[in-house]
C-alpha cells in the first residue's frame, strides 16, 4: 500500500501569504530514512523541509533538511513547524510554551497572544575570522563597514556576518554566488548574512538583512531565522545593540519579491530569541511508494 503522510506548507515571518519564507512540514516522519528525507527535501525544492518525529526529551523532534544537507538548527523551519504541529493538534502549548528537539539540542518556544511564535536560538558563539574585506565586499556586491569587523557566528547553523553601511547599498547588492560559496566554505560557514542598520528614527524595521547560502542550495534566503539569530548574537558581542535596541524588527526578502518581518530579542548575554507570524498555504497528504 502506498504511504500517505500529512503535509503542510507554511509561509513564515509574515501575516500575508506569499510574502514570507515557505517551509514544507512533513507531520509524521516516522519510518522515513534519512535518505528518503533528503530526497523529499530535494523534491520540494524549498530552502528547508522538516520532518516531525516523536521525542523523549521534548514535545516533538524536528529534522531539518535543505535540498543538499541536513541542518542542526534553522529558524524559519522551527517557527513554521511549530505553527504546523499546533494547528494540526499534534502538540498543545502549556501556558504558551513548548519545546522542540533537534540536532542542536532542545529549543524552547513560546506563543504570543498575537499569534507570533518565538524560538530561543542555541547560544550564539561569536568568533573572529581572518579574511580579505575587499574580497568579501566584491562577493556580496556591496561596500562593507570595517569596524566592527565581520565575524563567524554559530547558532547551530554557522553564518558569516558582515555590515553594509546603508540599507540602500544592501538593497543594491548583487552577489557573486560562487565567490560567496568559496568564502563561506573557507570560514566554516553555511553562508553570508549581510545587514544594514536603518538610521532613520521613524523606521519601523531597525535592521535590513540579506542572506546567501548557495552551498546549501539556497542562492538567497527570503527570510532567514538562523541568520537573524546569528546577527542578534553579533550585535550583542559588538555593542551594536545600542543602535538597534535589545528588541527590534528586521526586514528581509524585498530583493527577491518577499516582505518578511523577523522579531529579534536579545534576552541577555548570549541569549537570542527570534520570532514572527506564520500562515499555512497548503494542507494535504504526500503519497509515497
Amino acid at each position: 500500500m502506498p504511504r500517505s503522510i500529512a503535509f503542510r506548507q507554511v509561509d513564515v515571518f509574515t501575516r500575508v501569504p506569499m510574502l514570507g519564507n515557505p517551509v514544507a512540514v512533513v507531520l509524521d516522519g516516522t519510518g522515513l530514512s534519512a535518505d528518503e528525507m533528503q530526497r523529499l527535501a530535494r523534491w520540494t525544492n524549498l530552502s528547508e523541509t522538516t520532518f516531525v518525529l516523536p521525542s523523549e526529551h521534548a514535545d516533538y523532534c524536528l529534522r531539518i533538511f535543505t535540498p543538499l544537507r541536513e541542518l542542526p538548527f534553522a529558524g524559519h523551519p522551527t517557527i513554521g513547524s511549530a505553527h504546523a504541529v499546533i494547528e494540526a493538534a499534534i502538540v498543545t502549548p502549556r501556558h504558551g510554551a513548548l519545546t522542540q528537539e533537534c540536532l542542536a539540542g532542545t529549543i524552547a518556544l513560546r506563543v504570543e497572544a498575537d499569534g507570533r511564535i518565538f524560538a530561543r536560538a542555541p547560544r550564539p558563539a561569536v568568533h573572529a575570522v581572518e579574511l580579505d574585506l575587499d574580497r568579501l565586499s566584491a562577493a556580496i556586491g556591496a561596500p562593507l563597514v570595517a569596524a566592527p569587523p565581520p565575524a563567524v557566528v554559530d547558532v547551530g547553523a554557522v553564518w558569516l556576518i558582515a555590515q553594509v553601511p546603508s540599507v540602500e547599498a544592501l538593497a543594491a547588492a548583487r552577489a557573486d554566488l560562487a565567490a560567496v560559496d568559496a568564502i563561506s566554505l573557507a570560514a566554516g560557514a553555511i553562508g553570508i548574512s549581510a545587514f544594514a542598520i536603518d538610521a532613520r528614527a521613524e523606521a519601523p524595521e531597525r535592521v535590513r538583512v540579506r542572506s546567501w547560502a548557495p552551498g546549501a542550495g539556497v542562492p538567497e534566503d527570503p527570510a532567514c531565522g538562523s541568520g537573524n539569530a546569528a546577527l542578534g548574537g553579533y550585535l550583542g558581542a559588538t555593542g551594536l545593540l545600542a543602535r538597534t535596541g535589545r528588541a527590534y524588527v528586521a526586514s528581509q526578502g524585498r530583493e527577491v519579491g518577499r516582505d518578511a518581518r523577523i522579531s529579534v530579542a536579545a534576552l541577555g548575554p548570549g541569549e537570542v530569541e527570534i520570532g514572527g507570524h506564520a500562515v499555512t498555504m497548503i494542507e494535504g497528504t504526500l503519497r509515497l511508494d
